[in-house]
Formats: C-alpha cells, structure tokens, sequence
C-alpha cells in the first residue's frame, strides 16, 4: 500500500482539495437531521448552479456516474420508447449498451469522435424517423473531450416533442449549463469530476414534471429516481444507506464551486489544459482543434510513436516513475490518450511532465532519473 499521492491528471477522479479531504475526517449518522441537512444543502447547490429552481429537482444516487445514467434511463425510458443515442465516443456507446441490456429498443447515430454531434444531422434523421420518443447524447464526450451543443440539441427535441436525457458528467461544474434557459428533461452528473469531489455520489437533475408522473414501473428498487426523490421530498433521507464520507466532502466541494463560480472554474481548467499543450507540444499534439476542445480534458497523439496501447502502456508506465498518472487506456480509432485539466492540479506537475515527456520522447528513460525529479525541490514543493 502506498502512502504516497498520485499526481492525478486524469479526467475523474481528481486530485482533490485539503478542504475537501478534510470533510471525510467526521463520522455521521445517515438519518441523523445534521446529515439529512447536508444532504439538502447539497441538492440546493446543484439546483442553484443549473438555474433549475422552479422546474427542475436534484435527485442523489448511491453509486458511480454510470449508475446514475442507469438510474435515469431505467426511470424515465420505457420498454416500449423508442430513444435515439447520438454517438460520437465511448460513453454514448455506454448509454446504448445499458439500454440494449434493459430490452429498449433504442436506435443510435453515430459520429466521429474528434467533431461534435452535427445539428442538422440529428435534424435530418428526427425527420425520417417519426417514431423517436427520446433523445440521449453525452455533453462532454470524455474518449476526446469535445464539447456537444446542448442548447441547440435540446431545443431541436423540444420543438419535436422529444425527451431529453443528457450525460453531463464531465461538463456540470465547468461548462455553463442552464436549466432555465434550455430546458431539458433529464441531466446526470457526477461527484468526482468538475464538481471536485470524491467518487461515490450520481446526480439526476430531473423536470419536476418527469418526476412527478407515475412513470412505467422499472422492476429497480435501487435504480428507482423517482422514489429516490419521493424519500427526499418527504423525509429529507436516502432510501438506503449512502456514503456519508462521500457526501459531506461533496457539499464542501459544491460549496467551494459555487464560491468560484461555473464560469470561473471553466477558465481554470482551460488555462491547465492550454498551459499542458505548451508543456508537451514539441512531442505530442491536440487531436482536437481548439474551437471544439473542453477546458476538461486534452486529447492527444503522437503518431508514429504512440500507435498502439502497447505503445502507450511504455509512456504510462514511464510517466508513473515521476508519479504522475494520467488515463491508461489508448482510444483505438483516433490513437489518441488523454490528460485530465480538472482538479487540484499543481503547475509544479506541468512542469515536472514536461520532464517527463523529454525524457521518454528523446530516449532517456530511465527510474533512476525520475528518482532524482521526485526528490527535487520542485516536487517536494506540492507533496
């Protein structure tokens, strides 16, 4: 076990902050009313940061981001809809995987990862195909990092008549987002990404509409949003227990978000990545262009060096001797890997990767020379 920090450049989970890890110190009872108000406190941030009071409620899960999505395409999609996934990277796959395994019989379209879901093209096929109910896309498409237009897919299915559920896990906190003025029906996000909490907390922003009809039955205790927010709404209690630890870091971490500020917190992350393009830059390219690119995550390729995960394993391996720790996997259709721009990212590690670039592009790979960069003063400086 190591009793070590990793230098976390990842897309989620993050390196968070000593306030935020401080809040994990106190032991609390989840039926106790002081955990009951932090829980509300919590959902009254979220709602509060989407401009969604009047119209719109935060309902917390147990669990990761996906079983969040689960939770909400298993409450507000029934076997028999018919919903469109527009894909354009790994985790719009990831929603048409969870609702083939439910029995829907949902239809996708699919993109290229490196651009954003085309308007006109969802336009286009919303208008051969009458029968769509609902519409599910990624906002943040984590596999590149490219941003989605939201407002304008929301209001193409709105003029349609069509339900919107929306994966808003790595852009809530970071990207603005509002409620008010697009109107969605459904947003999921997650504790461990812009939000800068620990992972174990989902969050469903749902229409109070959505959440107010009876809905079809879902043959889910655990994955039941509705019920979910019926307990909230009557007793202020989860339904099971929840990761008390988790929640009151995350009300600490909403605390400080809304103290930065969504706008703020964007820019932040946008200097990190722009300042990681400069650190890298003579090795390793943006794959994206940078109208298309999130502050949240860089997408990068070094072609005909990193062509293969085996390729990329030699670098990952490599940048954990300085114990800097990006995403493991090489996404194969673009042969490109990722560096996360979120957290609490010190500008020490900038510099202390662009080392490491140097010396795994130019043939100096060795432990020994990382031993040195992690006992330099540079890094003694952040641990």
């Amino acid at each position: 076990m190591s009793g070590q920090h990793h230098f976390l450049m990842t897309p989620g989970p993050l390196a968070l902050s000593d306030e935020v890890k401080a809040q994990m110190q106190f032991d609390m009872g989840s039926r106790d009313q002081s955990f009951k108000d932090i829980t509300a406190s919590m959902r009254e941030r979220i709602i509060d940061l989407v401009e969604g009071n009047g119209t719109h409620s935060v309902v917390p899960i147990q669990g990761s981001g996906t079983y969040g999505i689960e939770a909400a395409l298993a409450s507000f999609i029934g076997s028999s809809d018919r919903p469109l996934v527009c894909i354009n990277g790994i985790y719009g796959e990831r929603i048409l995987k969870i609702l083939k395994l439910r029995g829907v019989q949902a239809v996708s379209m699919n993109a290229s990862s490196d651009q954003p879901l085309s308007v006109v093209d969802i336009a286009a096929y919303l208008e051969q195909d009458r029968t769509i109910t609902h519409l599910c896309f990624v906002h943040c498409e984590t596999t590149t990092g490219v941003i989605n237009p939201l407002d304008a897919i929301v209001a193409l299915a709105k003029r349609r008549g069509i339900r919107t559920i929306i994966d808003a896990m790595s852009s809530f906190g970071a990207v603005d987002i509002s409620a008010r003025r697009t109107g969605f029906d459904v947003l999921v996000t997650s504790s461990n990404k812009c939000i800068e909490g620990p992972p174990g907390v989902a969050f469903v922003i749902a229409s109070l509409e959505l959440l107010r009809n009876k809905g079809n039955p879902i043959n889910s205790f655990v994955l039941d949003v509705r019920d979910q927010w019926r307990s909230f709404e009557q007793t202020g209690e989860w339904r099971s227990t929840p990761p008390t630890h988790v929640i009151q870091a995350c009300a600490k971490a909403l605390d400080v978000l809304t103290v930065e500020g969504v706008i703020g917190r964007g820019e932040r992350y946008g200097a990190v990545r722009d300042e990681i393009v400069r650190a890298v830059g003579r090795y390793a390219s943006p794959l994206l262009n940078a109208q298309v690119r999130s502050p949240v995550c860089l997408a990068l390729t070094a072609d005909g060096i990193i062509n293969t995960q085996q390729d990329f394993d030699a670098l990952y391996v490599h940048l954990a001797t300085y114990n800097l720790y990006i995403y493991s996997k090489l996404h194969p259709q673009t042969r490109s890997f990722r560096i996360g721009c979120i957290g609490s990212i010190k500008p020490a590690w900038i510099l202390l990767l662009t080392t490491a670039f140097r010396d795994f592009f130019d043939g100096s790979r060795s432990t020994e020379k990382a031993s040195i960069h992690l006992e330099s003063e540079l890094v003694q400086e952040v641990l």
